[in-house]
């Protein structure tokens, strides 16, 4: 959304991450303040050389969305994506949970806008809230 006379532009995936979050019945997850558990990192274990086609494509589909949500709005979702797309071939338990960790992540920052602005000084964007208030966090 552009708005010419203030010389703004609002990017914004609200619908999108609703829809997610629905698919993967997440919408009343648990709030997270962080895409990732704090002081944990992946790694691949000694899981099932042939998991499930179900739970493959859905951890597929989860990395796959988060892919999309990286490149048009969640920064803040970059490692997170990175991280979680080495493990595209043989996706385990864990790694589904840290997965849907991420959703839940997204359920408690599913109305963030970024705006940018001609006239800031700092030329930087900025995280609003769907109200239009600022909520702080600059990238």
């Amino acid at each position: 959304m552009h708005d010419m006379d203030k010389g703004t532009t609002y990017l914004f995936q609200t619908h999108y991450v609703f829809e997610i979050l629905r698919t993967y019945n997440l919408w009343n997850a648990n709030l997270r303040l962080t895409p990732m558990q704090l002081n944990t990192r992946l790694n691949k274990g000694v899981g099932d050389k042939n998991p499930a086609l179900d739970f493959h494509c859905r951890y597929r589909s989860i990395v796959d969305s988060l892919g999309y949500l990286v490149t048009m709005i969640c920064p803040d979702l970059t490692w997170t994506y990175s991280e979680h797309s080495k493990y595209l071939q043989f996706p385990e338990k864990n790694l589904m949970l840290a997965g849907e960790h991420v959703l839940s992540y997204l359920r408690s920052t599913w109305n963030r806008i970024i705006c940018y602005s001609r006239d800031s000084h700092e030329n930087l964007a900025r995280f609003v809230g769907l109200g239009g208030c600022e909520l702080g966090q600059r990238y």
